[in-house]
């Protein structure tokens, strides 16, 4: 009995062991790797380690849902995001089968090649021919062809995949003539001593491509021709070889590739090979941004510069340098070249709005002369009257004389400060800036030592000619500034360190990219998309019943949008041949369905539900000759006639008038708010001796209205709530002592610049009128403490509720009756950032400190939406652009 259980104990241990052993060795007869089958004459190949293990980390990315939203890969995100959700990836068996190498190639004529290695599994596919029959795949067919027999997967636009066992690898091409030639090992005949090599400098990678040179101009010189003018002074041997590695937060990219030049100045650089890079440790842990060169001196440098660019630069240098040896009694070569070493950096830091330039010094002597010989010249002077924290900081300054001189031809030279520390010299135009860095060195709080350097770094070698640490809230580095795919997809990440290292002639580019603290936008999956028609360039959001709706006009109908599946309801306004206007309709009451008002020029007034559809009551036709867009709050819509008359339409299809008849019609809505438990107007019937209003919603005007303005304007009275304004102000209101220091005002320009902000008695505050310089044709917004406007060539101002103000200009922008101005707190820190665009397709975004928002301008034009329009907590910005489509972001 004993004896029979070995015997079994055997038969079970020969199938639990033995066949596994025997297809473990079947394997590994006439085993070939994945690349031995693909031909060296490709454009592009590439090498999966692991495809399972790939494909996790790419699903497991924290950046996936932003990169997918990019118009360019949104078709790859249905099959990524059904194969999240099918749980194939934990299947272990699936783990195990493709676990295996998988290479590809692309090569002429459109076609590509793919082999993947499944290992001691390959013995299986000898039963694939008997599974052909039990597989009801849509698409899939087994074709008997002898030894070129295989499956063929045929899509619905004609192609065809021929996919088929060959030894230890699966074969998949789309060309049958290359299938079968890997098949009968043809496939590399004639190129086994091909120029390219398929052979990878780098390891550890999720991924790893072959390229072709033109790949790196493309990155690198998009945007930038003083960068591909350079790039195109060097030569590539062959190859460039790119590999990636995927985390959940962090994306490393590598390029590797030889390098040489024809010209000398840059064969020099070139042929230095990297050393360690100390100046790092000269750069404060608060550094937002950083460039840091150290591939040689800085005559070798700028020979390099002017040998790759040309002419230009050598005639500039020569106009220099004889004025420098004109004032200065020292050529060019004395100032800059003496003293420096051979490491350079320009960095700037959190809340510090200059940079600042570090130098090595190689010779501390020679520099005290130069700088020596050129203070006691007539040109320059050094100030040394400032002490900061006990540290005097000396300045470069040119003589008053001289500087009178340059005001007066409009030009202005910098005056920079300027200190040493451990051998570099700081510059910068801030003296602050410069002793907080230089603090932070001594203090030894350096970027090397800060989480993100280190996430960044990682453990690569130390050894570089050049390295750029960013954060896009303060930069975009050259690189970024393209609009291929790749620089799209990268400027999702807020943080990264780009390092280039030289050795042996072999180049190495790493980029390592994070999501970063930064706050930015990101393009919401399955946007931009087209709306059918001409957009109108107002667009809203209401929400009711847990549903979201966006309103505009498409043509001559108005339209609501589900933005959760693009649905769009539409709404023909009376046949009209006119534009209609639609807006939301909000605080109706309980069990009214109506989301939107749609008005005709004609007065014919729909309220319409979530599906555009009239609801009970309505149209309502009311014959009105219409001065100006409809206005609503409150349940109820406010219509402006010609005659001077207003018409107030109730959510039941209710008409009242009230009896108030202006003695000019109203070219603009009213403005309205919600002070003290009722509801405020503010109207402006437009003339040259026009009348600001301010009424209740019953239609009573407040004590001390009208005010009365001289000139023209545009737009209705601001009304907003302030608790800025000086209690002596609101001295003869009567409500004052209600308020608890809320108080209602009311702000106003006119076309010509002059601004009065008004109490609610009608008494201008202190400081008021103000004349601001332009023309404007926007009135201006609140944003909580100070007021917003934009005039005609685009100058933005900030005026406080004391009449100071500050303005920027902005570039390239007129603003007419078309713009639009506004407020908001896009990113909860309870302080709003300030939206507006003019004529063109542009919407920019800045923040309180007149600092541009990152992302921004947006190509969108008109009226956006700033609104939670999927539920998930934070604010998106949704818009039409004059390409008729509509966009949406979020804001992170």
């Amino acid at each position: 009995m004993a004896k029979k259980r070995r015997r079994v104990l055997g038969i079970v241990l020969i199938i639990l062991i033995g066949i596994p052993l025997v297809f473990a060795g079947l394997s590994f007869i006439g085993r070939q790797s994945p690349d031995a089958v693909i031909p060296d004459s490709f454009s592009l190949y590439a090498s999966i380690p692991n495809p399972v293990r790939l494909a996790e980390r790419v699903l497991d990315h924290e950046t996936l849902p932003d990169i997918l939203a990019i118009k360019e890969l949104a078709p790859a995100a249905s099959a990524l995001m059904q194969l999240r959700e099918s749980g194939v990836l934990g299947n272990r068996l699936v783990r195990f089968a493709g676990r295996g190498r998988l290479d590809g190639a692309l090569l002429s004529n459109g076609r590509f090649l793919g082999a993947w290695d499944f290992g001691v599994l390959s013995p299986l596919f000898k039963m694939l021919p008997a599974l052909a029959g039990r597989l009801t795949i849509p698409g899939l067919y087994y074709v008997q062809a002898g030894k070129n027999s295989r499956f063929e997967y045929r899509t619905a636009e004609g192609a065809t995949l021929f996919i088929g066992p060959h030894r230890n690898l699966l074969i998949i091409s789309n060309d049958s003539a290359l299938f079968e030639s890997v098949l009968n090992g043809t496939s590399r005949d004639g190129d086994r001593q091909g120029s390219h090599e398929k052979a990878f400098y780098s390891r550890n990678h999720d991924a790893a491509l072959l390229l072709a040179p033109a790949f790196l101009e493309e990155m690198l010189g998009a945007g930038d021709p003083t960068i591909t003018a350079f790039l195109r002074q060097l030569q590539f041997p062959g190859t460039i070889e790119a590999s990636i590695s995927v985390s959940s937060k962090q994306l490393d990219i590598n390029l590797i590739t030889p390098l040489s030049s024809n010209n000398q100045a840059l064969k020099k650089i070139i042929e230095r090979d990297s050393t360690t890079l100390n100046l790092k440790a000269m750069l404060p842990d608060t550094a937002q941004y950083a460039t840091i060169l150290s591939a040689g001196t800085l005559e070798e440098l700028l020979s390099g510069v002017f040998s790759a660019a040309g002419s230009a630069w050598d005639a500039t240098w020569k106009k220099a340098d004889s004025g420098a040896r004109f004032a200065l009694g020292m050529s060019l070569e004395d100032i800059l070249y003496s003293w420096t070493g051979a490491e350079f950096a320009v960095f700037g830091m959190e809340g510090r709005p200059n940079p600042v330039i570090v130098i090595e010094i190689a010779d501390e002597q020679k520099r005290k002369d130069v700088f020596d010989k050129a203070f006691s010249s007539l040109f320059v002077n050094e100030n040394i009257q400032l002490n900061l924290d006990g540290t005097r900081i000396p300045r470069i300054q040119l003589p008053d004389f001289l500087n009178s001189v340059l005001n007066l031809m409009g030009l202005r030279v910098p005056s920079p400060y300027y200190t040493v520390q451990n051998n570099y010299l700081f510059v910068s135009e801030s003296a602050e800036s410069l002793l907080a860095a230089v603090n932070a060195v001594r203090r030894n709080e350096t970027l090397p030592k800060s989480a993100v350097w280190r996430t960044l770094a990682g453990s690569a070698s130390d050894h570089t000619s050049f390295s750029l640490f960013y954060s896009l809230d303060r930069s975009l580095p050259f690189f970024l500034k393209g609009n291929t795919t790749v620089s799209t997809a990268l400027r999702l990440y807020r943080q990264g360190l780009a390092r280039l290292s030289l050795e042996n002639g072999i180049a190495r580019i790493s980029l390592a990219v994070i999501p970063g603290s930064g706050k930015g936008i990101a393009p919401v999956m399955g946007y931009p998309f087209e709306l059918g028609g001409k957009a109108g360039n107002r667009v809203y959001s209401v929400k009711k019943g847990g549903e979201t709706r966006v309103l505009l006009t498409r043509g001559t109908t108005a339209v609501a949008i589900n933005p959760a599946d693009k649905a769009i309801h539409e709404l023909n306004a009376g046949g009209t041949a006119v534009l209609p206007w639609v807006i939301p309709a909000e605080g109706l009451p309980s069990g009214n369905d109506g989301i939107a008002w749609v008005v005709s020029p004609q007065g014919r007034v729909t309220l319409a539900d979530k599906n555009m559809e009239a609801v009970k009551g309505f149209p309502v036709v009311t014959s009105i000759r219409l001065s100006a867009a409809p206005g609503a709050h409150g349940g109820k819509l406010y219509l402006s006639g010609e005659d001077g008359s207003i018409t107030v339409i109730d959510g039941s299809g209710g008409i009242a008038k009230w009896d108030q008849v202006f003695d000019s019609p109203l070219r603009s809505p009213p403005e309205f708010i919600d002070w003290q438990n009722k509801t405020y107007l503010a109207l402006y019937p437009k003339s040259f001796f026009g009348e600001l209003w301010i009424h209740d919603d019953a239609g009573t005007a407040l004590p001390g209205w009208p005010v009365y303005i001289s000139g023209i304007a545009f737009g209705s009275p601001l009304l907003f709530n302030s608790n800025a304004v000086n209690s002596n102000t609101a001295r003869s209101n009567t409500n004052a002592g209600k308020s608890g220091g809320n108080h209602l005002c009311a702000a106003f320009i006119t076309q010509a610049g002059e601004l009065t902000v008004y109490d609610e008695s009608a008494a201008p505050l202190p400081g008021f009128p103000i004349e601001l310089p332009g023309v404007f044709y926007l009135q201006p917004v609140h944003d909580g403490q100070y007021l917003w406007l934009i005039n005609a060539e685009g100058v933005l101002y900030q005026v406080d509720l004391e009449g100071n103000f500050l303005y920027q200009q902005i570039p390239n922008l007129t603003v007419r009756e078309g713009g639009y101005l506004t407020t908001a707190d896009v990113d909860g820190d309870k302080t709003h950032e300030i939206f507006f665009s003019g004529e063109g397709n542009a919407l920019y975004g800045y923040a309180r400190n007149f600092s541009s928002l990152d992302g921004f301008p947006l190509p969108i034009w008109g009226r956006p939406v700033f609104a939670d329009l999927n539920g998930d907590g934070k604010l998106e910005c949704l818009g039409a652009g004059m390409d008729n489509k509509i966009y949406q972001w979020q804001f992170r």
